[in-house]
């Protein structure tokens, strides 16, 4: 039988390479102040839509070139959301400190939620994946298991990463839907990455120790994952054929709250402490800053997405305005299987 992942990594790097000399430029659109200091954490794109993943913020963001609505949800806290995902015409928020799923569908734009069947003390998980089949999974951040929801039947489950009688937490805070099937997950500090099989359930550590803070990574036409990382030097490279997890081009401390994929195959970062946005093209191992902050702040952008255009936006956590990545090509748009293997994250 034909390799699937194979067939699709064809159809993307063909894609990609008819793409290799678009280039991006940086622009910046403004949106209505508010109040809340980390506004939104991580964006989904749905039919030229943004929507970004309320944090501190008291509502979902919807964002179409320009045009903003804040969709109501109920009360604001530190930490409440951070990434999420579509699917079945639902948006959702994951839950970070909050003891709920932020649900919303499309169609009505009303938010609902789905309670936590335990209580968590402050932050628990962060981020996570979502497959096709409506399963969810957040990595622990001060917890000993990795959350599972199941969309469909709107109920949770663990998949325990240590016996709780060893009182062990962990704290992770990149993950990533691999094309081939698998579910990386991406440690904080001294930790190693964890692959897991979502059709079995099986999962194991994998590589050596690391200190990566990758908060978003993505899949490259070479089959390995990278990220750029937010507090520790360097771009993480994961082989995903031989398991082994390292940083590369330590030279930089990127200070990212994302990676995001372009149409050229190329691989950038959304700046949250950085004062760069880097361009990174792992096909050739080259890698260059397209832009510099003229001042320094910190938790600038957290997250975003591209769109089906070729635009990349990042989310404002700190700032009051959007940033987008434009590319200089005009009539650009990403077939829809490509970008659900390969630029669609839940960060």
């Amino acid at each position: 039988p034909a390799d699937p992942e194979g067939t699709m990594t064809e159809k993307y790097l063909s894609f990609t390479d008819r793409n290799r000399t678009v280039e991006y430029r940086i622009v910046f659109e403004p949106l209505p102040p508010v109040s809340a200091v980390h506004k939104w954490v991580g964006a989904q794109s749905v039919s030229g839509c943004l929507y970004g993943i309320p944090n501190d913020m008291d509502a979902v963001l919807k964002y179409k070139r320009e045009k903003c609505r804040y969709l109501k949800c109920a009360g604001s806290g530190l930490f409440q959301w951070t990434g999420g995902c579509v699917w079945n015409g639902t948006l959702y928020g994951f839950p970070r400190a909050s003891g709920r799923l932020l649900k919303m569908p499309l169609d009505t734009e009303a938010v609902e939620y789905l309670s936590l069947q335990e209580e968590y003390s402050g932050e628990h998980h962060y981020g996570g994946v979502c497959t096709k089949e409506g399963m969810v999974y957040q990595p622990p951040r001060n917890s000993d298991h990795i959350l599972v929801w199941d969309l469909k039947k709107e109920k949770t489950g663990k998949i325990a990463l240590a016996p709780e009688t060893e009182g062990r937490t962990f704290r992770y805070c990149g993950s990533i839907l691999h094309p081939g099937g698998f579910v990386y997950f991406l440690p904080e500090l001294g930790e190693r990455a964890i692959k897991l099989d979502s059709r079995t359930g099986e999962w194991a550590f994998i590589g050596e120790r690391i200190d990566a803070m990758v908060f978003d990574a993505k899949a490259a036409g070479d089959g390995c994952i990278y990220g750029y990382s937010a507090y520790c030097p360097g771009i993480l490279k994961l082989n995903t054929e031989t398991d082994c997890v390292e940083m590369i081009h330590k030279e930089i401390c990127p200070g990212a709250y994302g990676t995001k994929l372009g149409v050229n195959g190329h691989l950038y970062s959304i700046p949250g402490d950085g004062e760069h946005v880097w361009d990174y093209d792992p096909l050739t191992d080259s890698l260059k800053s397209i832009y510099c902050f003229s001042h320094k702040a910190q938790a600038k952008y957290a997250g975003g997405a591209t769109m089906e255009n070729g635009s990349i936006y990042g989310v404002p956590a700190r700032e009051n305005q959007m940033i987008r990545l434009e590319p200089d090509a005009e009539g650009l748009e990403i077939p829809r299987d490509i970008y659900s293997a390969y630029f669609a994250d839940c960060y």
